[in-house]
Formats: structure tokens, C-alpha cells, sequence
């Protein structure tokens, strides 16, 4: 039976005028039209949206609209620079196949332009205007920078033209070389007198050669004999730049010592373009395609040359030169690193002997090998790898690297503390709260107060904790948390009514743990029994120090009088470097946390679900199942945390400033170099700093290739 349009009610109406329908649609995308969609307004923009206008308004009434109008106009100014060199790189590189000789003359245009803007506006280069005449014709503005940055594209840009134009190659060779010496000549009468250089003609000599084979053999290993003539060339040329420029006293050299600064290697250029054939078709064509990986890495590559490879080779060069720079020194800076008792002292080793961490170490160690021989009786091993061995053997080593570390004194021995410390307790502690957090009631807000202190600076850090360890005199209120528990725990000890108070709380707890440890032997839970046990032994501990000769700071005189007694935590205690430690532990924590949660959240829950199904306890699935999964994580963290803990600088230069035997290798470097003024050492102290990173950096790198093969 048909439907009229009478026989519609209102609703079909309005339905058939909102719905479009199905045929229209799909004709839509058959065609490539898109489908038009309505805009939802929901709570969640109209939040997003009121929280983007409150943040701006903050920083409108805080900043000011001035300076935030400042930032906002130097971002956008960097975006679209950088932008607009992207496209302009991906741009220039499109005419290498079709106009080889515009691209050529584009390339010689933009290295001139900004190899003499920049040399200009490093001030080497001379005034072209008196300053009269620069003041009366361009006021204010100088220009001075813009005119020969035109000038050296302009010169360069006809250079790359004359010799990118099609003719015989004959006729390159000779055009080469007069064009790349006419514009080594302009460089050369372009430089101010303060700027030319005088000539060492041995550092120069080997720099030509070094440059030469270096480069030239690399040639020959790319492209035979005949690439080896031409990078041999740029080689030299190169190496000439290096060494004149250099080698040298800047701004005690003549006109000569300039033109022959810049011309020689012009002229070497100019014979190595020269040689060069007319690329064929297929060559550019290869050149346009692999432009764009290079358009990429450049920058990337100019930042590290810039910013890490030349400051790097100026290190090593200067670690071989005396404090101020002047003659060669040999390895006197390293013999004076390794022979100076403040930094390398072996004198005490023996003291280690005498430590009463050392021999609990040794039975911590003990207890864990006689553990897993028992164990291996029990399954028919010689020994048994589980967590209620591997946990005592581990923590008992801790102990003993401390004791060591701790009689053996020197500055490179502190750095070498700071990392066993550091590095094993931020990795355990942040593993063991990923662990205990995951999928736990209030996850999110836990993790998140432990990650908060990685946003707070390690100079910040470091006074903060500064104020947290400080001690004001026994008479007066405690600011200081440390010290504020330390007084209010040897007050309760000096107190008959407090100590039994204390006393009967930690004996509660210690029969909490007993039970765990008979709850945690009976359903054969290791690493519950074994932590248990290790907490239990504290607190007999405290009960001890509390029924004995007392627990916190309090001293008694010869009345019998009591008087609080406050500690100086990182200038009088034996383990004073501990407390600094502490500062970045407490930083670091939240980043392995978080790299580990991750981790361990990306563990196939097949893996544990088959492992609880086997009958296997929470904690047999940690160890035995998601530890294994999560070892690589564990690399990567520990590898980031060594190289993080072996730089370390901030946190002593504003706690103690290296004095009390906390000195490490980068607060010694700044106080030898800035301080003291001997640059020699503190470049040898720089250069040591970076070869101990480099092993753990090579690593690393080994680690994550493998990884992805």
C-alpha cells in the first residue's frame, strides 16, 4: 500500500527533512565529497575551553601582556622561519633535476649569504660605511651585516652559476679556479684587521695532512682513485681553514697572512670543482631524492657538531695545555688528578675491614647462599635461584660496596658511591612502588606525587633539602625536619613514660611480622617471609636502642641533665655523602616509576593469567613471569640513571660546595676551570667525566640494537 503525503504525520515530516538519505550519502562518497557532520557542543570542550581562557589570563596577569605578547610573537616568529627554511630546502633541492644550473646558483646564493651574515655579525668583518655617513643616510639601523651578507651571495651565487653553466669541461677547471679565488680575495679584504689571523706553520702543516688523508681515504674507500684525488683536495682545503684559522693568534696577522687564510683554500676547492664532471640525469636525479633525508638530519647534525663535537675535540685539545692556555702540558693535568689525595685516596682501604657494615653485608650474602643451597636440596639443585636468595645476595653486596666506598675517599670514589647508591636504590624503589601501585585504588594520584619532584630543578631540589637538613642551635625550635625528628626522638628516649609508649607500639609491630613471616613460610612466599624478617630485625633494633642507651639527639652531662643535641646531617656525619644522595633519589624515583609502570603494564596478561592458573602466587608471578619481561626497561632505566647520577653538579655545589669530602668529578671541574682559573685541569677533569659516561653510553646503544634486530 502507497504513502501520501497526507497520510505523513508531523513527526515522518520532520524526520525525512533532518535524515538524509542513504542513497544521497553514498553518492556523496562516491564522488569524494565529504560527509557532513554536525558540531556536538559537550561539557568536556566547554571545560577544555574555559581552562585554555582561564591559563591565558593567568598568564596575562602574571607575566603581563607585554612580555607574554613578546614570547607569542618570538614563537611564532621561530615557527614560521623554520617553517619557511623546510619548504624553501625541499623547494631549492625540486630544481636539481630539471635546472641543474638554477640550483647550483641557489646553493652558491644561500651558503654566502649566510656564511657572511654570519661572520659579519660575529664582528669580524669591516665597516663598509664611516659611521657619519652610516648615522646620516640609515639613521639607527645597521645594515651593515644585510650589505655583505647581499654581497657574499651575490659573489658566491655568479661563482656557482659560471661553473654550473653548460659548456666543455675544459673550460670548467680554469673557471673554478678563478671564481673560487676571486671570492677567497673579496672574503680576505672583507675582514677587519683585528680579525686576521697569524700563521703556525707546523699545526697548519699537520692539519693539511690530517684533513687530506682523513678524507681523502674515505673518497677512496666510497669511489676508488679518482674520488680520492678530489676529497683529498677538499681535504686539504679544509684542513687549511682549520689550521690558519686556528692554529693561530687571531688579530696579529697582516693583509698577507689573510689572503693566504683564505685564498689557498679557495683555490683548492676551485681545483676540486674544477675536476668535476657535468653530473648525468640519473645522478640528479638521485641527488634531489636523497636531499630529503638530508634535509632532515642537517640541522640535527649542525646542533651536535655545534654544540657537542667541536666543544668536545676543544676539551681534549685544551686538557693537554697548562692552567691559562698557553704551552703544552703534557699528562701533567692527569697526574695531578690521580695523584692528589683529594681526588684519588686509597690510603684508608683497609678501614673497610673494620666496618660494621662490611661484616653485615658479608652475612646478609651469607644468609642468602646458605638460603639457596637449601633450597637447591629441596629441588635437586646445586643452588636455587629465587627471589629469597637473590633479594639477600644483592642487598648484602649493596651493603658491602658501601662500606668500601665510604673508607676509600677522593673525589672520583664519591662519584663512583653516588652511582652503586643512586642508581640501585631509585631503580628498586621505583620499581617496588609501579609494582605495589599497579591497578591499585588511587593509582593515578600516588604516581603522580612521587613523579612531582622531577619538575622541580636540582638547584631547587638541593635548597630545599638545604632547609630540610639544617640545624639551629639546641635551645631553639628545630625548622628542620631532619633535626625536628632527631630532637623529638631523643626527647621520647629521655622520657620513662614516652620510651614505654614507643617501646610497647614497635613490639605490637614486631609480632605483626611474625606473623607474616610463619604466614609467608607456611604458603611458601619467599620474598613476604624474607621482608618481614628484615623489618623485624629493625625493629628489635629500635626497641633495643630505646631500652639501652637511647635513640634521637639528646645529650647528658655530668649532673644527669638532659639537653637536646642537634646533627649537622651533611657536614659531620660518616655518611654525610648519603644524605646528598638522598636529594636525587628523591628526584629520580618518579622517572623510574613511571618508565617501569609502563613496562609493566605492557606485560601480556596471558603470561601472568597462564602463571596464576599453573597455581603460581602473586609473588612467584612478579618474579618469575613479569621481572623477565621487563629486564630490558630495567637496562634502559639503570643506563639513564648512571649517566644522569655521573654529571651530577647542582646538587653538591648548593648543599655543601664539594667541602666535607663530597666532592664529585663535575663540582671539581667548574671550581678548577671558573675558580681557581687552571682551565687545563679542569678540561682533563671534563674529559675523564665524559670517557666514564661513554662506556655505559656504548652500552646502551649495543643493547637497543640488538633489541630491534
Amino acid at each position: 500500500m502507497a504513502i501520501t503525503d497526507d497520510d505523513k504525520g508531523v513527526g515522518d515530516s520532520e524526520v525525512e527533512t533532518q535524515v538524509e538519505p542513504r542513497d544521497r550519502i553514498v553518492g556523496k562518497l562516491a564522488r569524494g565529497e565529504p560527509e557532513e557532520r554536525g558540531t556536538r557542543i559537550t561539557a568536556g570542550s566547554i571545560g577544555r575551553l574555559l581552562l585554555l581562557v582561564a591559563v591565558l589570563a593567568f598568564l596575562g596577569i602574571y607575566v603581563g601582556p607585554g612580555e607574554m605578547g613578546k614570547t607569542l610573537l618570538k614563537v611564532v616568529v621561530a615557527v614560521v622561519l623554520s617553517a619557511a627554511l623546510f619548504v624553501g630546502a625541499n623547494k631549492l633541492f625540486d630544481q636539481a633535476y630539471g635546472k641543474w644550473t638554477l640550483f647550483n646558483t641557489l646553493i652558491g646564493v644561500a651558503v654566502g649569504f649566510v656564511g657572511f651574515i654570519v661572520l659579519e655579525s660575529n664582528g669580524v668583518f669591516r665597516s663598509l660605511f664611516d659611521d657619519r655617513v652610516k648615522i646620516l643616510i640609515f639613521g639607527p639601523y645597521d645594515i651593515n651585516a644585510w650589505l655583505w651578507a647581499v654581497i657574499g651571495g651575490a659573489a658566491l651565487g655568479a661563482v656557482m652559476f659560471l661553473l654550473s653553466a653548460p659548456r666543455q669541461q675544459l673550460a670548467r677547471l680554469p673557471l673554478a679556479v678563478a671564481g673560487f679565488t676571486a671570492f677567497g680575495v673579496l672574503t680576505a679584504f672583507a675582514f677587519d684587521e683585528s680579525a686576521r689571523p697569524s700563521f703556525a706553520w707546523g699545526k697548519l702543516a699537520i692539519c693539511v695532512v690530517a684533513g687530506a688523508l682523513l678524507i681523502g681515504l674515505i673518497g677512496l674507500l666510497r669511489g676508488g682513485p679518482t674520488l680520492a684525488i678530489r676529497s683529498a683536495l677538499t681535504g686539504a682545503g679544509l684542513g687549511w681553514l682549520v689550521g690558519a684559522w686556528g692554529g693561530g693568534e687571531i688579530g696579529r696577522g697582516n693583509l698577507t697572512g689573510v689572503l693566504l687564510a683564505t685564498v689557498v683554500p679557495a683555490v683548492l676547492l676551485g681545483v676540486r670543482f674544477g675536476l668535476t664532471e657535468e653530473p648525468s640525469p640519473t645522478r640528479r636525479r638521485r641527488i634531489e631524492r636523497r636531499s630529503r633525508s638530508w634535509i632532515f638530519l642537517v640541522p640535527a647534525l649542525m646542533f651536535i657538531a655545534a654544540g657537542l663535537v667541536i666543544p668536545l675535540i676543544k676539551t681534549i685539545y685544551q686538557s693537554f695545555r697548562n692552567r691559562d692556555n698557553t704551552e703544552n702540558a703534557g699528562l701533567v693535568n692527569y697526574r695531578q688528578i690521580f695523584s692528589d689525595d683529594n681526588s684519588f685516596n686509597l690510603d684508608g682501604w683497609r678501614d673497610f675491614f673494620t666496618s660494621r657494615l662490611f661484616w653485615i653485608g658479608v652475612a646478609v650474602v651469607g644468609l642468602g647462599l646458605v638460603l639457596g643451597v637449601i633450597g637447591g636440596r629441596r629441588t635437586r639443585q646445586s643452588f636455587e635461584r629465587s627471589e629469597s636468595t637473590t633479594i639477600p645476595v644483592l642487598l648484602g653486596f649493596f651493603l658491602i660496596a658501601c662500606a668500601v666506598l665510604s673508607t676509600v675517599r677522593g673525589t672520583i670514589f664519591n662519584n663512583i658511591w653516588w652511582v652503586v647508591v643512586v642508581t640501585t636504590l631509585a631503580t628498586a624503589i621505583g620499581l617496588a612502588v609501579a609494582v605495589l601501585a599497579d591497578r591499585a585504588r588511587g593509582e593515578n594520584l600516588a604516581k603522580s606525587l612521587i613523579f612531582l619532584p622531577m619538575a622541580i630543578s636540582f638547584v631547587g631540589a638541593g635548597i630545599i633539602w638545604r632547609f630540610m637538613y639544617i640545624a639551629r642551635p639546641p635551645s631553639d625550635e628545630q625548622t628542620g625536619v631532619m633535626n625536628s625528628l632527631w630532637v623529638w626522638l631523643g626527647q621520647i628516649s629521655t622520657s620513662t613514660t614516652s620510651t614505654a609508649i614507643a617501646v610497647i607500639i614497635l613490639a605490637a609491630a614486631g609480632v605483626g611480622l611474625a606473623l607474616l613471616i610463619r604466614r609467608g613460610v607456611a604458603m611458601k612466599q619467599g620474598s613476604l617471609a624474607g621482608t618481614s624478617a628484615g623489618l623485624l630485625i629493625i625493629v628489635a633494633y629500635l626497641i633495643y636502642r630505646f631500652l639501652g642507651p637511647g635513640l634521637g639527639g639528646f645529650s647528658t652531662n655530668e649532673a644527669g641533665e638532659t639537653s637536646p643535641q642537634t646533627v649537622l646531617f651533611p657536614q659531620e656525619t660518616p655518611f654525610n655523602n648519603m644524605w646528598l644522595m638522598v636529594i636525587l633519589i628523591w628526584i629520580q624515583t618518579g622517572f623510574a616509576m613511571v618508565i617501569l609502570s609502563a613496562a609493566i603494564k605492557a606485560v601480556p596478561t596471558e603470561l601472568t593469567e597462564a602463571a596464576k592458573v599453573d597455581g603460581a602466587t602473586e609473588s612467584q608471578v612478579f618474579w618469575r613471569v613479569t621481572l623477565p619481561q621487563i629486564v630490558p626497561t630495567i637496562g634502559v632505566v639503570v643506563t639513564t640513571l648512571i649517566v644522569t647520577v655521573m654529571k651530577v653538579f647542582d646538587i653538591v655545589k648548593v648543599t655543601t660546595n664539594g667541602n666535607f669530602d663530597t666532592q664529585v668529578i663535575a663540582n671539581e671541574m667548574f671550581t678548577s676551570a671558573f675558580g681557581e682559573s687552571n682551565e687545563g685541569l679542569g678540561a682533563a677533569l671534563a674529559v675523564i667525566l665524559f670517557l666514564s659516561v661513554l662506556p655505559v653510553m656504548y652500552i646502551n646503544i649495543r643493547r637497543m640494537q640488538r633489541a630491534r634486530a
